[in-house]
């Protein structure tokens, strides 16, 4: 059983690194294609006219009949049709990968946190560590010396014996500041589990929420696609008029011509911003608390030691306070994911199917009909995106800045 177990992890680990290895193919051509193609307009361009002199490689090409053929292939209309073209692929397998990678490792990176166990931090921790031993020996000293020699008043030497107990405590907090970081993350990370619950449960509220936010990146490539696609179609009519077949040439023109739809790129950003406010969300905020979490460890020593002291208390209050909100945002971030899952639940569905961004299915059957609108309105909409899930989107967007704005300043003065 277990051999048959392990040659099955053996063959899926197998196709994944294919596949893996085949979106990195397809994106790799797409970007070459993309570079060529501006190379290629910026040399056969009128403003590089010198370059197409007869004793030029170019003015050689055209007196052929090969190269003139190839050359006249290449003018503005026909690279704005290239560059459309790119645009959709890249939108198509980016989003593509970025939907599957969700769908696949979203609670994973919810749930990830940094090693302090790594030997860069680790050892970079222990160095702060061993910059604050001669400075607490010191402080240690001087307060004994206080306690012991130094004439004062009752109130005086009883906050100098408090002192001294709070630097022994103090030191030793500070040589445990690797492990206290943590047990920290530790604490949070069960925490944040025992909130999402299982992620692969249908029922689960995680699993809800994550099929939202795919759904909502394919849709939103849909509605880029289909407002890219009157450019497509003018655009390949226009290459069909410069076409050095004769036949084609009229037929481009004649389509070129009649533009009955023309939208511009610069229409489908709303759908592209929706995009990236999602990779931001997930990708972007998620990689800045890692960062966060690494540096406030690394402080960590400092934290301890600023809040030893009267003077330099405010200073570690404020450090340790984003140091517990940076590792409490993994627990925020569960809680907005159940949050949201559960308003996707409980959503009227007249609301959730009538109120948000594409075509409507009331919109859609008018205009083609009820066999298409209501072919679609049998499965979900593949151009039309809730008001909900916007909601959802910018709930986790602008998350740690709720967390900050409600639970700084809780820490006692």
């Amino acid at each position: 059983m277990d051999r048959g177990f392990k040659r099955q992890e053996i063959m899926a680990n197998s196709n994944n690194k294919k596949g893996n290895r085949k979106r990195k193919i397809i994106t790799t051509v797409i970007i070459l294609l993309f570079l060529f193609i501006n190379l290629t307009h910026t040399a056969v361009s009128r403003e590089h006219e010198a370059v197409r002199m007869a004793g030029g490689v170019l003015g050689k090409l055209e007196k052929s009949k090969l190269g003139s053929f190839f050359l006249k292939l290449f003018t503005k209309e026909n690279f704005e049709f290239a560059q459309r073209v790119y645009f959709s692929l890249f939108v198509w397998y980016g989003t593509n990968n970025i939907a599957e990678d969700i769908n696949k490792h979203f609670v994973d990176y919810i749930l990830k946190n940094p090693n302090i166990h790594t030997s860069v931090t680790y050892n970079l921790i222990r160095y702060f560590v061993s910059i604050l031993y001669p400075l607490y020996i010191l402080a240690i000293i001087v307060t004994g010396l206080y306690i012991l020699f130094m004439p004062a008043s009752p109130l005086g030497r009883a906050r100098a014996k408090s002192l001294f107990g709070k630097l022994i405590i103090s030191m030793v907090l500070v040589s445990m500041s690797p492990y206290l970081m943590i047990t920290l993350l530790t604490f949070t990370q069960q925490i944040t589990k025992e909130i999402l619950g299982d992620p692969e449960s249908p029922r689960g509220y995680v699993k809800i929420a994550t099929e939202e936010f795919t759904s909502a990146l394919y849709k939103m490539r849909n509605i880029i696609i289909l407002g890219n696609t009157p450019n497509l179609i003018l655009g390949g009519g226009a290459f069909l008029e410069t076409s050095p077949f004769h036949e084609l040439e009229k037929f481009g023109e004649w389509f070129h011509h009649n533009e009955w739809v023309e939208i511009e790129t610069v229409w489908t950003a709303p759908p592209l911003l929706f995009i990236v406010l999602l990779i931001i969300g997930i990708y972007g905020l998620i990689a800045f608390r890692y960062f966060m979490l690494i540096l406030w460890a690394i402080l960590l020593p400092f934290t301890i030691f600023f809040s030893s002291f009267e003077f330099t208390k405010g200073i570690g209050r404020t450090m340790l306070e984003q140091t517990l909100l940076w590792s409490f945002l993994q627990v925020f971030y569960a809680i907005i994911i159940i949050v949201f899952a559960i308003g996707i639940t409980v959503a009227p569905q007249d609301i959730y199917n009538n109120y948000g961004i594409g075509l409507n299915l009331n919109v859609i059957e008018n205009y083609f009909g009820h066999s298409i609108g209501g072919g679609i309105s049998g499965g979900e909409n593949p151009f039309f995106i809730s008001i909900f899930t916007f909601g959802g989107v910018f709930l986790l967007f602008l998350g740690p800045i709720i967390m900050f704005t409600f639970f700084q300043k809780l820490l006692p003065p």
